[in-house]
């Protein structure tokens, strides 16, 4: 599992279309020496050790084992339980800070769009990214525009490879961001 969300994460391996199957071997695991912890993992978490891999490469997308931690995956579940709410909030937030609702995604002669800034100082989540990429499909855009751009690309991989684990009621964030729009401009 571990393995194959490395690759979803890293490369263009798909984890939902080959169902996380790679050619490791159980000869090759057991010659690992981390293999101790693939063990704790599975034994704690049991069927949601899923969960707490796509939790700790959102937080560590290079996928080293050193930067997993149990607080990434309890951030995560709180996150993902409010995920609506968090939404709006992320929104809200970039609603405060432009005039309208197009200037969020514009990005001018190669600069980050408010958007973008938001996410990469940490003030956006990576939720908020996947919904808005599900409702407005705006990566295309930003690939044209954007394509010189030594950020992006790491953080287009994330948001395009995350949005495989993201579920969420898009119907509901659809009709709550319309509303928001509504009040706010």
């Amino acid at each position: 599992m571990y393995l194959g969300l490395k690759l979803h994460f890293t490369t263009d391996y798909d984890y939902t279309r080959y169902g996380g199957k790679t050619s490791a071997t159980k000869a090759s695991f057991l010659k690992r020496k981390d293999r101790f912890f693939f063990a704790r993992v599975a034994k704690k978490y049991d069927e949601k050790a899923l969960d707490y891999y796509v939790a700790n490469f959102i937080k560590s997308p290079k996928g080293w084992l050193g930067d997993f931690k149990e607080e990434h995956y309890l951030e995560w579940s709180k996150n993902k339980q409010s995920l609506t709410y968090n939404f709006l909030t992320d929104m809200s937030l970039l609603f405060s800070v432009v005039d309208d609702f197009n200037s969020i995604f514009s990005c001018n002669n190669g600069q980050h769009s408010v958007l973008l800034k938001n996410f990469l100082a940490k003030r956006i989540s990576v939720e908020t990214m996947v919904i808005l990429q599900g409702l407005l499909n705006y990566i295309g855009k930003w690939d044209k525009e954007l394509k010189d751009d030594l950020v992006w690309p790491d953080s287009r991989r994330l948001i395009v490879k995350y949005s495989a684990f993201l579920s969420y009621d898009e119907q509901r964030c659809k009709t709550q961001l319309l509303k928001l729009i509504k009040e706010t401009f």
